[in-house]
């Protein structure tokens, strides 16, 4: 289960599958616990009949899996259901950069409509698991489905809206104000799940957040031990507790 909490009382719903083996891939798209956050969200009825017959559900990854492999033609698109994963590439010289997090409802492959080939490498940063949307069913109802049509354009949106937020982020913030904005943005992701927005365990490691933020781990580790001794937050492995969201909100850019 993604982010599990160190208070049960705040874990999402059960899945499908944690109550009956094989479940999971008997789910349909209106029935998941994620059909307010998934691709197909905004469909019309009609529409999400038609779209759930296309998902391949059911499938499983290992903490450390890959799920897309950069430079592999692009076959499909990946939607998230439990656990989380990290997109991420690594250059000639052997430096790894995180891209970004996938969480449960959250798509990864798009980048591949660019040129037909996945960009990124995305792998399960704990036991996951997700639904394919094979591309050879996924294209012909784009031309047949409007409101699948604006869906697709919005998620490419989304995507590119990050990818620029985080670059003016890395141009515009200080060390500690990046890390201050990646727990915030993180705490409302959490929220939008129904997970609790103050407490969670994280799957990425410190060394991941560094990757991301264009920072060293000594750094990021620094910047959460000012956090705690100013009393924003607690920290115990990677379990975190927020104690004052909205100073962490207002140092990472966002409205208090």
């Amino acid at each position: 289960m993604a982010f599990q909490m160190k208070d049960r009382r705040h874990t999402d719903p059960p899945l499908a599958a944690d109550c009956c083996p094989g479940a999971l891939a008997r789910v349909s798209c209106r029935s998941c616990a994620l059909n307010t956050l998934c691709l197909p969200a905004r469909l019309s009825p009609q529409e999400a009949r038609i779209f759930d017959g296309v998902v391949e559900r059911g499938r499983q990854l290992a903490s450390g899996g890959s799920l897309i492999r950069a430079g592999t033609r692009m076959d499909a698109l990946y939607v998230v259901r439990s656990g989380s994963a990290k997109r991420y590439s690594v250059s000639l010289n052997g430096t790894e950069r995180v891209h970004g997090f996938v969480l449960p409802g959250e798509t990864a492959g798009l980048e591949g409509f660019a040129c037909d080939r996945y960009a990124c490498e995305v792998a399960a940063l704990e036991p996951t698991s997700y639904c394919r949307i094979p591309l050879t069913r996924l294209e012909p109802l784009l031309d047949h489905l409007p409101g699948l049509r604006r869906e697709m354009l919005r998620l490419l949106g989304e995507a590119l809206d990050e990818s620029l937020r985080l670059r003016a982020e890395l141009g515009m913030c200080d060390a500690r104000g990046r890390v201050a904005r990646f727990l915030a943005d993180l705490s409302r992701r959490l929220e939008l799940r129904g997970l609790s927005p103050t407490q969670f365990r994280l799957s990425m490691s410190r060394g991941d957040i560094a990757r991301h933020l264009g920072l060293t781990l000594e750094t990021v580790s620094r910047a959460l031990g000012t956090f705690k001794r100013s009393g924003w937050l607690e920290v115990r492995a990677r379990y975190i507790t927020l104690l004052r969201p909205e100073a962490l909100a207002s140092m990472g850019g966002y409205a208090a």
